[in-house]
């Protein structure tokens, strides 16, 4: 499911995204309706359908605006790293980075999970992530660090974050912390 932007002002389209956002923050996927974002938002269910033709459209929209969330952080964090395998360095702890943001305050835990959670209910809806990630692991493949290690690497903090999500196990900053070192002493062996 490839869908373009409807239309409107993306002042308007952005501001309905982040009223959706906070709404599944909040109450959880479940509570991800036209209705519920019209009545949270002010804005008609016609209004809203102007801009999102389906609630899929604007599941898409959310997970996109995650990925490029994320993207940012990497951008962020790259100047941190030396040589060929910079960037990835800096993707892996990016998604490990997520966790403490998390932790300081800001619930983008509960909203990946949200996310993934309505996207779930409809499998293309998660085949931009699919495309992303083998085009991820074909960059792993082609890296000095290598293939292996990378995954391993990122695996491990998916993994980790995904307990989190899930509510088994809630580790303290500290703990938090001496995982995300040893992820990135792992990364620059």
């Amino acid at each position: 499911m490839n869908a373009k932007p409807r239309g409107g002002r993306p002042s308007k389209r952005n501001y309905i995204l982040m009223a959706a956002e906070q709404l599944v923050k909040s109450h959880g996927a479940a509570q991800l309706t036209f209705d519920k974002l019209s009545e949270e938002t002010g804005i008609s269910k016609g209004g809203l359908l102007y801009h999102f033709a389906s609630k899929d459209e604007l599941v898409l929209a959310m997970m996109e605006r995650l990925i490029d969330t994320r993207e940012q952080l990497r951008e962020d964090l790259t100047p941190q790293f030396d040589g060929p395998d910079a960037e990835l360095k800096a993707l892996i702890m990016s998604e490990a980075n997520v966790q403490r943001v998390a932790k300081d305050g800001n619930d983008e835990l509960a909203l990946d999970s949200a996310v993934l959670c309505a996207a779930s209910h409809n499998r293309d809806l998660l085949k931009p992530l699919q495309g992303r990630f083998e085009e991820l692991f074909a960059r792993f493949d082609a890296s000095q660090m290598g293939g292996d290690k990378a995954r391993i690497a990122f695996f491990a903090v998916l993994g980790e974050r995904l307990m989190q999500q899930l509510g088994m196990m809630d580790s303290d900053p500290q703990e938090r912390d001496v995982f995300v070192q040893a992820i990135r002493k792992y990364i620059e062996e």
